[in-house]
């Protein structure tokens, strides 16, 4: 079996950095479907009342949360003829598929009923969603371990993975629309357009993995000697691993922010724009800018260091945000404006975020003696799930208390309780998400010191 650290320079192609890319392109579609329209889904389709519906998201995600680092321990036990991680980027995705059909279904219940039924079809949808996503990006660290051809590995599904989420974002209520007219329009139930587009994205994300299961070779081996972690090192490797911890405490707040600016921008087009279509109008302008963001931060992550980059385009996204909220929502253009420069700034810290966390592997390793991919990467989907239930919770309890009332013409207080969550809010937690960052130790010229030590070390066993 070949060492874990015995592959520092060979070249990724670029056919296999696109088929892993591609990978991330279905699963972002399905997910940032339910982390956009989930919250409205609740209130405005199946009757829950905002506060209730953000309190379930939140409870849920603190749940799942903990089943991540779980899920990782099972993930780095993992041994098979097809590799340590593509295993479950083959089989995991084909779970998920039906329960999110159900996710997005309104069965006729009471309003307990009703609370019940999301709680279980939202904790099943995240527990099989975490047993493909963890392996998917850990499976960077097992591509290369060569820190900048691994940061251009990361830049594919960070890039494929944005024009995903860009595409959820437009083209979902269309796509919404579209099935709810095909099954009949207004006679047909309020859900049916709602679940057959959750059924169209679970396929498409079926068919995205096997693509990557297919063309993406797992380079970076473990031999058979290299002790793993259990159960009981969950602790140990976070508490031991201060650039991870520096990394999960900055991300959470940028996810936060990058959270509440897509889910809340169906509510802001619906009832401050007073246009719900216009969600698609701005979601469209801002593409190119955010693809703009992805494109050039591994120049800048090159040149000034990942660290550095990381908070540049975070303060970005923070001043953006900032020109947002203080523009108020009568000056469409001057929103437009101030929402692509933000948007510069929010899908690139992803990038740079993956590429970091695939660099603190390496430093745990060397410290524990343990190279733990699954466990390491666990903490990204934490952190993401996180910080969207803390945002959604947020959202559904700023909605109750400025006064929200599902399809009614809104209050000004609740207007501006809408405006707050989609500008305000992510102004302050990128500008708290920089702060962490100022203190993470780990440079480029560090890591690769770290790695020649650990080849050193293996050479040696």
């Amino acid at each position: 079996m070949v060492s874990a650290t015995s592959v520092l320079s060979e070249k990724v192609s670029a056919k296999e950095k696109m088929a892993y890319g591609i990978g991330c392109f279905g699963q972002n579609m399905i997910y940032y479907f339910l982390a956009n329209y989930i919250l409205f889904f609740y209130t405005d389709v199946f009757g829950i009342l905002p506060a209730a519906a953000g309190t379930l998201l939140l409870i849920t995600k603190i749940w799942d949360g903990i089943n991540d680092p779980i899920m990782g321990v099972f993930v780095d036990r993992t041994r098979s003829r097809w590799g340590k991680f593509r295993p479950w980027l083959i089989f995991t995705p084909i779970f998920f598929v039906p329960i999110a059909v159900m996710c997005f279904s309104a069965p006729d219940l009471s309003p307990a009923g009703k609370l019940i039924w999301a709680y279980i079809t939202y904790i099943l949808f995240d527990m099989s969603y975490t047993a493909s996503d963890v392996p998917f990006w850990a499976m960077s660290s097992a591509i290369t371990s060569d820190t900048i051809e691994r940061n251009s590995v990361v830049v594919y599904p960070r890039f494929i993975a944005t024009i995903a989420v860009a595409l959820a974002t437009i083209g979902t209520l269309p796509l919404i629309h579209f099935f709810q007219n095909l099954s009949g329009g207004p006679a047909a139930p309020m859900d049916r357009g709602f679940q057959l587009t959750a059924l169209f994205y679970g396929m498409l994300t079926v068919g995205c993995f096997a693509i990557t299961f297919f063309f993406v070779k797992e380079r970076v081996l473990v031999s058979r000697e290299t002790k793993q972690a259990t159960l009981k090192d969950i602790v140990n490797t976070f508490i031991h691993n201060k650039p991870l911890l520096l990394l999960i405490l900055s991300g959470m707040f940028v996810n936060a922010a990058t959270g509440a600016k897509l889910s809340t921008l169906i509510y802001f087009a619906k009832y401050n724009l007073g246009n719900e279509m216009l969600n698609i109008l701005v979601a469209a302008v801002n593409i190119p800018f955010i693809l703009l963001g992805i494109a050039i931060s591994p120049y800048f992550a090159k040149r000034f260091g990942k660290r550095n980059t990381y908070m540049g385009f975070n303060a970005l996204f923070a001043i953006g945000s900032l020109g947002f909220f203080l523009s108020g929502w009568n000056q469409l253009v001057v929103l437009i404006i101030w929402s692509c420069i933000s948007s510069v700034g929010m899908a690139a810290p992803m990038v740079l975020q993956t590429s970091m966390l695939a660099d603190t592997i390496e430093y745990a390793e060397l410290r524990t003696g343990k190279r733990s991919e699954g466990l390491i990467f666990s903490s990204q989907t934490f952190m993401v799930k996180l910080a969207s239930a803390f945002t959604l919770w947020v959202t559904g309890i700023v909605l109750t208390m400025t006064g929200f009332v599902a399809n009614a013409v809104q209050t000004e207080s609740a207007l501006m309780g809408i405006h707050s969550i989609i500008a305000l809010f992510p102004f302050l937690a990128c500008s708290i998400s920089i702060i962490p960052m100022f203190f993470y130790p780990l440079t480029e010229r560090k890591h690769a010191e770290i790695v020649a030590k650990l080849k050193i070390n293996n050479s040696l066993k």
